[in-house]
């Protein structure tokens, strides 16, 4: 067997065996004759609980399944398992945590879950996986449009005072002292704004026709309009709603129909 494929032998075994006290005991006793209700029988664990191990197992490639309930451990399987002083419960509550629990086994079929939490994960993986091109496109509009109005508007004096809308203005000034980024300081106060302001920006009687050179599209209204047409997927997107299939595919129409309007 590769190097590769038995470090990933000992992740699956690793994450089996932190699922639950008995999981390894579970699968000691997967022969290949024993029913699972049997096994719950010799474990003390109610059926439906050694049921999920057993098929959580068959997934990591720890067992097979011979017949309806029975179900029996790979050759050798045993002596990857991780030793009990070594088995911690991993927490589940950090991002970097789900995130490597929702991209393990992504492409694995899953047909039953062992808890609440497992079933959660597996549905926000599959959501997750459906809104990251969304999240692109959305990464790529807004921050197209942040770098045009830089393009035109930076080189004029005092240029957010004079010729961003009070209105926006205000909303951003409010913004960060109430919910300031803990991150590296921003560029400038774009940075703040979403998809509705930087629209407002462009459209803005004062700026409108300094922009037009660097737009295919020079009706104001229509210019409007498309970018309003995204703004219910941006909001969803922004504040991680999923998105149903048919929406996303209309999300990949608007976010181009906007890029195009940009030359």
């Amino acid at each position: 067997m590769a190097i590769e494929d038995i470090n990933i032998l000992k992740n699956n075994c690793e994450e089996y065996a932190q699922t639950a006290g008995k999981s390894v005991e579970i699968l000691k006793n997967a022969n290949g004759k024993n029913h699972y209700t049997k096994i719950a029988k010799i474990v003390g664990i109610h059926q439906t609980t050694v049921s999920g191990l057993l098929k959580k197992a068959e997934r990591l490639g720890l067992a097979k399944r011979t017949q309806l309930g029975v179900y029996k451990k790979t050759a050798g399987i045993l002596s990857y398992m991780p030793p009990k002083s070594k088995v911690r419960k991993k927490s589940t509550k950090t991002v970097s945590a789900i995130i490597k629990k929702l991209t393990r086994n992504k492409k694995a079929k899953i047909k039953s879950s062992i808890s609440p939490d497992f079933l959660i994960l597996n549905r926000i993986e599959a959501n997750m996986l459906k809104m990251a091109k969304a999240y692109q496109h959305l990464y790529a509009v807004e921050n197209s449009l942040r770098e045009l109005i830089r393009k035109v508007l930076i080189s004029k004096v005092d240029w957010w005072k004079n010729y961003i809308p009070s209105s926006i203005q205000k909303v951003v000034e409010d913004t960060i002292k109430k919910t300031p980024y803990d991150a590296l300081k921003r560029k400038d106060q774009l940075e703040y704004t979403h998809l509705g302001q930087l629209k407002e920006i462009i459209i803005n009687k004062k700026n409108w026709n300094d922009f037009l050179p660097y737009l295919n599209e020079k009706d104001k209204s229509s210019f409007a309009v498309t970018i309003d047409k995204a703004i219910p997927s941006r909001n969803a997107i922004g504040h991680c709603i999923p998105l149903k299939s048919k929406d996303l595919k209309v999300v990949d129409v608007r976010f181009e129909d906007i890029l195009k309007m940009i030359k």
